[in-house]
């Protein structure tokens, strides 16, 4: 495995983003120069993360699952309201907005934040303006990304954020993430500060745009849980916008239990997401750097992912192999880079998928064997046997009929629960 210092050396990159994460929200006090000899200095808040909308482009090609290509990639002269369910709450917010898969800049010209009042209306007593170094309006170059300025709004444990953006010129949209599981607000003209937003069907949208992460500040010690993976972390299969995937179910049972130290779970999921190959955004193996060592203030990880590795080379993509030992090989590799940062993590096993159209016996011993290996982890935090608890007993190929999506491979409400309520809270304490 590698040192600590050894990691740092060769991931120099993604060392210094972390650190500028934590010098953009204000260092904590920690004593040295001034003239205050012995006092004490005051506790800073930092930031910590609370949301993440992982970034990809709808421009890349899935025609193999008859997936069209968006209507439009460009916003102009529209308010975009979009949702987010926060894991942790605070006095302070910052909003990260990327532009990573655009060709273009993406000029917004206005932002607000509000809590939400459901079905895109917003409390307007809680509406304010979010500023960019003291600017209303800030443009993401092709590529880029930008955090917000510290806003102030009091957002409760588990609340709802509603985020207005408005965009004057033309705006590329396609870095996105396609399976949001929520319904956004979409409308001409400047409705950044409207109480609610016009929600004909031609006004909705399935997909989070531009916006890509949300931290709040707080004072003292907090864990913060990422939960990496593919379509079965991002909640496909659950209720639409009603904030039922895994990860949100864990957060709620921990806000629930209550006493000890503040645990955001922060959810990294990107359906369709392999470890080896790109589509469906960065493979694995690269996005874990970005998407997990790169959350504030992130301690802990839940690591769910190989099915897609194993079942579209059966169906769809037979030219991406990927075998046993690769999946394998992926997670080490990521556990290893986790611990290596300090972070605890812990792997999930695979869930059943007998009844997909990828669905092969061929497929089905990849798994099992890449199950054995989890179960068999001696290296990790902790090992949460998802595919036991959602497996049907008398066919344990295949997802139980209670919890089981129409599609096979995916869970419904129930089955995100039960996933969410194996996992002991005492790991994150």
């Amino acid at each position: 495995m590698q040192s600590v210092k050894t990691w740092m050396r060769t991931n120099r990159r993604f060392v210094l983003s972390a650190l500028g994460a934590f010098a953009a929200g204000g260092l904590a006090g920690c004593g040295g120069g001034g003239s205050g000899g012995d006092a004490a200095v005051p506790e800073e808040a930092k930031p910590v993360g609370t949301w993440q909308g992982v970034l990809s482009d709808l421009k890349e090609d899935v025609r193999f699952l008859d997936i069209p290509p968006p209507a439009s990639t460009v916003f102009q002269n529209q308010t975009l309201r979009q949702t987010a369910h926060l894991s942790l709450g605070g006095d302070q917010v910052r909003i990260k907005f990327g532009n990573l898969y655009g060709k273009a800049p993406v000029p917004l010209e206005r932002v607000r934040v509000a809590l939400s009042a459901g079905a895109g209306a917003v409390d307007v007593a809680t509406d304010v303006a979010v500023t960019f170094q003291g600017r209303e309006s800030v443009s993401i170059p092709a590529g880029g990304e930008v955090w917000s300025d510290k806003v102030s709004i009091r957002v409760p444990d588990g609340g709802n954020l509603a985020v207005s953006v408005y965009v004057r010129e033309a705006a590329d949209s396609t870095s996105a993430h396609r399976y949001a599981n929520a319904v956004q607000h979409l409308a001409s003209g400047d409705l950044s500060s409207t109480v609610a937003m016009p929600s004909a069907p031609e006004n909705l949208l399935t997909s989070w745009h531009w916006m890509s992460a949300i931290d709040v500040y707080k004072k003292g010690p907090a864990r913060v849980v990422v939960a990496f993976g593919d379509s079965l972390t991002d909640g496909n299969g659950s209720t639409l916008g009603s904030n039922q995937r895994y990860p949100d179910l864990l957060s709620a049972r921990l806000l629930k239990a209550g006493a000890g130290t503040p645990v955001s779970v922060v959810n990294a999921g990107l359906g369709g997401n392999r470890w080896l190959h790109d589509r469906f955004g960065l493979r694995g193996v690269e996005r874990f750097r970005r998407d997990v060592l790169g959350v504030s203030g992130v301690t802990h990880a839940i690591v769910q992912m190989g099915i897609n590795d194993i079942g579209f080379q059966q169906a769809w993509t037979p030219g991406e192999k990927a075998t046993a030992a690769e999946v394998i090989a992926s997670l080490a590799g990521v556990v290893a880079t986790a611990k290596a940062a300090g972070i605890q993590v812990s792997l999930a096993t695979l869930t059943p998928f007998k009844g997909h159209v990828y669905f092969s016996d061929a497929g089905e011993e990849m798994r099992q064997t890449v199950n054995a290996w989890i179960r068999a982890n001696t290296d990790v935090a902790g090992v949460f046997d998802f595919d036991a608890a959602v497996r049907d007993p008398a066919e344990p190929a295949r997802i139980l009929a209670a919890y089981r999506d129409t599609d096979s491979l995916h869970v419904n409400d129930l089955g995100y629960a039960q996933m969410a309520g194996i996992i002991p809270l005492d790991k994150f304490r």
